[in-house]
């Protein structure tokens, strides 16, 4: 039977689905378990919570400069050897943090792997975007992105396991990509279809943003809601009294409602019209965060509001995707895929500094009410859209 599975030719674009897919498992996971061994390794070794910050802000600037490169970068090199080659280099990169404890070389660390992560990430999704069928297009990035997050929860459960001490954690996170990269290459089927030369220059993103604008605002709205809460939330649910176990399981909480409701979402979206769900996202993202609000500090009803709203604004990213891909020919997703991970990137620094003000100003609920103001603003766009 496995042996089949490598060889027949029918079984081609599963293949490759495959390989996509696991490239998704892979970044989550390791990027699940990175961000928090760095995060506390910096604070064992500075003291800053400042400098911590600082250093996850430099992988969001990887992402915002790593975008406008990937179009020509695949339209030049051979799609899945770039792929290999980047879940290679971050394999390499992060076994060098342990073996040169410097703040100043984290940092260049952090910049170069986020760089290479934004590649995969990029390519993986344009990937399945072009190996998707119509018809369940949504469906099939629902599976993806379920993948991607049961890869972040796999991530902090090797972290749990393994501590933040030691070589163990980094030899891990360092084999996870380096042993990612082998299924990439080895999985053979329909590869990743290159932009053209022509349509990867300076302008390719933004002439991919102008085919698809709702599609890539979604990927802003997207990074502005997930980074906001999975920074800010926590926040608010210490400002509100609660003890470091229940705002554990609060985020743990909105964590398996990402995981869960990305599949019935997208196919939802398969049947009704992708722009028709976006528009009820944005509804239900207004909607649930007003009445997060109203809830308190009623942990009744916080656990159930919060696994709706993480699991309903997640899809923001699956159905963003799926818009972008009936919306754009398969030589242009790549230019537009960079786009909407280049909106996410941008969105991702606007949202928790707006959130976080807002939630300053107004504490602690201007937390709730940024958020609300995010998914108003994509519903007043989208509804000025029109369906194709």
């Amino acid at each position: 039977m496995a042996i089949r599975f490598l060889t027949d030719p029918a079984l081609g674009r599963t293949r490759s689905l495959c390989a996509a897919i696991l490239c998704a498992a892979m970044a989550g996971c390791g990027f699940g378990l990175l961000m928090p061994l760095v995060a506390l390794n910096l604070e064992a070794m500075t003291g800053s919570g400042a400098v911590v910050g600082l250093n996850a802000a430099a992988a969001a600037m990887s992402t915002l400069a790593a975008t406008p490169l990937i179009p020509p970068l695949l339209a030049r090199t051979p799609p899945r050897l770039t792929i290999a080659a980047c879940a290679a280099l971050t394999g390499l990169g992060i076994l060098i943090f342990p073996l040169l404890p410097d703040v100043t070389v984290w940092f260049i660390l952090r910049f170069t792997i986020g760089l290479a992560v934004t590649v995969i990430f990029v390519a993986s999704e344009t990937w399945i975007n072009q190996l998707a069928k119509p018809e369940s297009r949504a469906g099939l990035l629902a599976v993806y992105a379920t993948v991607l997050s049961g890869g972040f929860g796999s991530g902090g459960v090797l972290l749990a396991v393994l501590g933040s001490q030691g070589f163990a954690p980094w030899l891990a996170g360092g084999a996870i990509f380096l042993l990612g990269a082998i299924p990439i290459l080895f999985l053979k089927g329909p590869d990743l279809i290159a932009p053209d030369r022509t349509e990867a220059g300076p302008l390719a993103l933004w002439n991919a943003g102008r085919l698809a604008p709702i599609a890539i605002l979604a990927g802003f709205v997207f990074g502005a809601l997930e980074t906001g809460i999975f920074a800010l939330v926590p926040v608010y649910a210490e400002r509100l009294g609660f003890t470091e176990t229940v705002v554990g399981l609060l985020v743990a909480v909105g964590a398996l409602g990402a995981i869960a409701m990305q599949i019935p979402i997208g196919r939802f979206a398969d049947r009704a019209g992708r722009l028709v769900t976006l528009k009820l996202i944005a509804g239900g993202a207004l909607v649930l965060a007003l009445l997060i609000a109203i809830a308190g500090a009623r942990l009744w009803a916080l656990y159930p509001m919060i696994f709706l709203y993480v699991g309903v604004a997640s899809a923001f990213y699956t159905v963003g995707l799926a818009l972008m891909g009936e919306r754009v020919r398969p030589g242009q997703l790549a230019s537009a895929n960079a786009a909407f991970i280049f909106a996410y990137g941008f969105g991702s620094l606007v949202g928790p500094v707006t959130a976080g003000a807002a939630m300053d100003a107004f504490n602690p609920w201007g937390l709730l009410a940024a958020f609300a103001l995010f998914a108003a603003f994509y519903l007043a766009v989208a509804s000025r859209a029109k369906e194709r």
